[in-house]
């Protein structure tokens, strides 16, 4: 190999060590939010009704512990 080639491969190698730790600390963290929200409705034969509803919210961090 020449002089030119290793050049080459070692600058290869680098960018590939710094785009890994780049992708490494630019996602680094992930925040979700979930909402679920379930809803039964019973109708009587009279005017009245009764709907019960349900909501849950779920939140879930998965942050990076330096």
């Amino acid at each position: 190999m020449t002089r030119k080639e290793i050049l080459k491969v070692v600058i290869s190698v680098l960018i590939a060590a710094l785009t890994a730790l780049a992708a490494g600390l630019g996602l680094s963290s992930c925040n979700v939010t979930r909402t679920i929200t379930t809803k039964s409705e019973y109708w009587q034969k009279a005017d009245t009704s009764v709907i019960i509803q349900t909501k849950t919210i779920e939140t879930y961090d998965a942050s990076k512990k330096l």
